[in-house]
């Protein structure tokens, strides 16, 4: 059968142009490297709409990947970029009209869930040069859940803060507030998208999170050591000085904690012979900001980085992608979930007869352990005060160490007991010695008990959108035009860096492929001009 094809015969040249062939292709290059202007992003964002639904935060480069499946052609960047975006607004609304049912949803969020706090803050709106009537410029939202603010009397009385920044088609910054259960399970406790990390957003949300979250007094408050947490946590109105509340640092760069005082003065001693200028720079920090042996009251309950605020910045990572409105349902639906599943883990744990929480049981076993190789020695007549001697073990060259313990005091020197609130094995090996129940000294955040309080808070389907009630302002919330987002390309991180974030200068990773040098590459190679000039 012959092949069918179509052409136009062109009289200045006296020649045929195919303009269809109906036979088939005998290109070696079967990979269409080109774009096509027919595969615009309107089209790709249909194609993607799937993906997007079920992780907002997608790679640009895995959106490439399945156009290139599907159609054979390589689209751009940019294009993938712009059909991300059309994606997001096909599935979670149009950015700008989330600002304007904000309010709305937040009100009927607030009616169905008892507790629950948020507030706006917002702006004159300027047209030109006169402001509108009409429209109100967002500015800050925050707002918090009753059942997050009822976990948190159940749960350790430490408080972790952090930052991270926003994507989509507005700049923006999600401040987070998170605390973690007795069985170090994470659970966040409030939000707020603010401008950026500054001092006047810093110090609305810790005042937002002490009036509306906890007025409870001794917490320990972790963060970073940004220039503006700690001019808004300086700030004794706020509520965040002691006795209310004790702030100390992030130390997510130093390798090894130690809860013995002396030890850790010995080493640190050390590691200041080293390096003078460090110590010149660690020497201005207070040691209760920074170490777990300086931790007094045992406050950090072990905690030395802001780790948990890393794993909820990664939970909602995709929620980050959306707009304001989904951002704000996404924590309610997650929170939701959460409390559900947390809650039937602890119902299963009371079920099967467990008192504490199995995070805690398995460190008490391993104590258990330890305790049947040590040494006791009593000290007084009431049998409260021992020498407790860790057997020495010639494989691994540990051991032979003697701790003071006093069970009166609820105190052992290795200072264990003292930063995780549960017996170490020094204290189990004493009680043992008196035949004393050594649970009575674990802490009361660690039983099933608490896990279910915590997670026992109700939770309510908010319903159909359709359903909420208008919000009866007179204006309308909009965002504010100057935070949109450069359209020329992806958004680039404002992660914020301070001296946490140093690192030693490496040498460059270019290396020209004309000489072998490193640093530099074959564009500025001097072989190059060399050459040219011969």
């Amino acid at each position: 059968m012959p092949f069918l094809y179509e052409g136009n015969f062109i009289k200045k040249t006296d020649t045929w142009k195919v303009t269809q062939w109906g036979g088939p292709h005998s290109c070696l290059n079967m990979s269409i490297t080109q774009d096509h202007d027919k595969l615009d992003s309107d089209l790709i964002a249909t194609c993607v709409l799937g993906m997007i639904k079920e992780d907002p935060s997608l790679k640009i480069s895995l959106i490439q990947e399945r156009i290139n499946g599907m159609f054979n052609y390589n689209i751009s960047y940019r294009k993938a970029w712009k059909a991300k975006q059309k994606a997001i607004t096909i599935e979670y609304g149009d950015w700008d009209e989330s600002y304007a049912v904000l309010p709305s949803w937040l009100k009927h969020m607030q009616n169905h869930s008892p507790g629950s706090y948020y507030q706006i803050c917002d702006d004159d709106f300027v047209v030109g040069n006169t402001v509108s009537r009409e429209h109100r410029q967002f500015h800050r939202v925050f707002w918090t859940f009753g059942q997050c603010k009822e976990a948190f009397k159940y749960c350790k009385p430490v408080i972790q803060v952090d930052g991270t920044f926003m994507y989509g088609k507005y700049r923006g910054t999600l401040l987070i507030a998170t605390t973690q259960d007795g069985n170090s399970h994470v659970l966040p406790l409030a939000f707020v998208v603010v401008e950026g990390e500054t001092l006047t957003a810093w110090s609305w949300f810790l005042a937002h999170l002490r009036e509306h979250v906890t007025d409870k007094d001794g917490i320990c408050l972790i963060s970073d050591r940004h220039a503006s947490i700690k001019a808004a946590v300086a700030n004794e109105a706020l509520g965040w000085q002691p006795p209310h509340a004790y702030h100390v640092y992030c130390v997510r760069h130093i390798a090894r904690y130690t809860p013995c005082k002396h030890i850790f003065d010995r080493n640190f001693d050390k590691f200041c012979e080293l390096s003078p200028p460090v110590k010149a720079w660690i020497g201005k920090i207070s040691k209760e900001k920074w170490t777990m042996a300086y931790d007094k009251e045992g406050r950090r309950y072990g905690h030395m980085t802001t780790n948990l605020s890393e794993c909820v910045n990664k939970v909602f990572k995709g929620c980050r992608n959306v707009p304001i409105t989904a951002l704000v349902k996404s924590t309610y639906s997650r929170c939701r979930k959460y409390f559900v599943d947390r809650g039937r883990q602890a119902q299963r744990e009371i079920r099967d007869g467990q008192i504490y929480c199995s995070h805690v049981m398995k460190k008490l076993r391993e104590n258990q352990e330890k305790a049947c190789s040590h040494i006791v020695r009593t000290y007084d007549i009431q049998r409260t005060i021992f020498e407790v001697e860790e057997a020495f073990d010639p494989m691994t060259q540990r051991g032979g160490h003697k701790w003071t313990v006093n069970l009166n005091e609820r105190y052992c020197q290795c200072g264990q007991f003292t930063t995780y609130h549960y017996p170490c094995s020094h204290i189990i090996a004493a009680c043992g010695t008196v035949s004393i129940n050594f649970y009575q000294y674990i802490d009361v955040v660690y039983t099933n008990d608490y896990i279910l309080r915590a997670y026992s808070a109700q939770w309510w389907p908010l319903g159909n959108d359709d359903a909420i009630v208008p919000s009866d302002d007179p204006w309308t919330l909009v965002p504010d035009p100057s935070f949109i987002r450069d359209k020329k390309g992806r958004p680039r991180s404002t992660r914020l860096r301070n001296e946490m974030d140093w690192r030693e200068p490496s040498q460059s990773r270019y290396k020209c492929g004309r000489c072998g040098t490193v640093g530099h590459n074959r564009r500025n190679c001097p072989l190059q001009s060399q050459q040219g000039s011969c």
